[in-house]
């Protein structure tokens, strides 16, 4: 029996934070060959395709196509960065009588610039080249704009060098601000979110030093990791979790990784990084149903966002952030490195024994094997192989491949068979691993630069 159930992201486009990030890298896969049931359809592949095949236009499918609006994300994050900016102007202006309404105003002012320099950062890593120390003074990113009226003028780039500036200056701004004030929830950003913000950033500027104390910092707030032996829990990840610091944004990636033929699957490429004795395996992911592995690692139900796809801070993250950057650093700052390693890893293994024979090269690997793992699905992997490329200490390069794949229903047979299949590839430093500056923006800055992207051959299977 043919099925056209659909999960839609354009239903939900202005509240969904750059979905197409899990499919650009080598997290996911489609399916193009095995026994199906039925096939939910093609929206996704063709939503995205422009995205994960790293066409010139993003915005169009194969056959060109409008699909995903190429300034959704633009738009939303400026849109964003605009109420930061007025709630900045404004906060001010309040009353303060009492020590809970300088509280309040400490907290309001921490938050919207906890979120200001999230924002730029986002920005920075999807339109601007990855931190490179060589090169980050002349790399373009994206308009700083940190007024709240509107300004006639035409804006220009401002530099990778520039970009984090800023974005440093924001989060230790609400690091100051939030500093001794209790966490609302795990949707309002708190002091330690601002720290673990801190030590992700100074990771990706190879400011190592920097990276170390404020995941430590982190931790020394908030260091609960979930152990996975004998966890009894229904969804490894959701708002009670105790590794959980903060989160923003929707949820719809579940939806997109529990189909069958023709729509992405969690790759086997992912998969073949975890050991039979990874927990991991078991609750992140659960049961394989027809070849596809169904992700389970965070809770989803339609129309709650408990979880973001790809703005969440936990604890994992900061003891990984700390080991990394610790490996790095070297010499005495390597046994911290790989107490932090050991610290995650003993929540993920059963019996599990040390390992203190990594060192340098070999321990950041290990590292970021563990990240890679760890934190699949969080909206770290496409960053993290962009900043790889351009570390100095330790260079890591990887070409991706990904297909597109369309079936065709057969009636005669029942069964739904491939009617389109091509292979794509992306080498490292391809200008496509950075997304192009939309066209509406290009029109209203003339003379601002675009990110400049190739058309993308490919091989034809069928």
């Amino acid at each position: 029996m043919k099925c056209t159930k659909s999960n839609k992201y354009t239903s939900s486009a202005k509240d969904t934070y750059y979905p197409y990030i899990h499919f650009m890298a080598d997290e996911t896969e489609v399916r193009t060959s095995g026994e199906f049931d039925d096939w939910y359809g093609d929206e996704t592949l063709r939503l995205f395709y422009g995205f994960y095949t790293w066409q010139r236009e993003v915005n169009k499918d194969h056959e060109g196509t409008s699909t995903w609006t190429e300034s959704q994300d633009w738009n939303n994050l400026y849109k964003h960065i605009n109420i930061a900016n007025t709630v900045l102007s404004q906060i001010d202006n309040q009353k303060v009588e009492t020590t809970n309404d300088q509280q309040n105003v400490n907290r309001i002012k921490g938050e919207a610039h906890f979120l200001r320099g999230a924002y730029y950062f986002i920005l920075a890593n999807l339109y601007g080249k990855p931190y490179s120390t060589a090169t980050a003074q002349t790399d373009l990113a994206v308009p700083l704009k940190l007024t709240e009226y509107i300004e006639d003028k035409v804006y220009t780039r401002a530099t990778v060098e520039k970009t984090y500036e800023q974005v440093v200056k924001d989060l230790l701004e609400a690091e100051n601000y939030l500093k001794g004030i209790s966490r609302k929830s795990v949707t309002r950003t708190s002091h330690q979110a601002t720290c673990l913000m801190l030590s992700r950033v100074y990771l990706y500027m190879q400011n190592y030093a920097e990276a170390v104390k404020w995941a430590k910092a982190c931790l020394e707030e908030q260091s609960n990791l979930t152990d996975l032996n004998g966890f009894q829990g229904e969804m490894f990840l959701n708002q009670s979790s105790p590794e959980l610091i903060f989160t923003m944004g929707s949820n719809y990636i579940g939806y997109n990784l529990t189909q069958k033929a023709g729509n992405f699957s969690a790759s086997d490429d992912l998969m073949k990084c975890y050991s039979e004795n990874d927990l991991r395996k078991q609750f992140f992911f659960g049961a394989v149903e027809e070849g596809v592995y169904k992700y389970t690692k965070v809770f989803t139900t339609y129309g709650i966002r408990e979880i973001s796809d790809n703005f969440i801070l936990r604890t994992a993250e900061a003891y990984l952030n700390l080991a990394e950057a610790a490996a790095c650093l070297g010499n005495e700052y390597t046994t911290e490195a790989q107490n932090a390693y050991n610290t995650l890893r003993k929540h993920r293994f059963p019996n599990y024994t040390e390992e203190h024979f990594l060192t340098g090269k070999a321990l950041v690997e290990a590292i970021r094997l563990e990240r890679r793992r760890e934190l699949c699905f969080e909206g770290h992997r496409w960053f993290d192989l962009r900043r790889y490329m351009v570390n100095e200490l330790y260079p890591e390069e990887k070409t991706l491949t990904n297909t597109y794949a369309l079936f065709k229903y057969n009636s005669s047979s029942e069964q739904y068979e491939t009617s389109l299949h091509r292979i794509y590839t992306l080498e490292p430093h391809d200008g496509a691993w950075v997304l192009p500056i939309p066209d509406a923006e290009l029109e209203s800055n003339y003379g601002m630069p675009d990110n400049p992207r190739n058309e993308r051959e490919y091989k034809q299977i069928k």
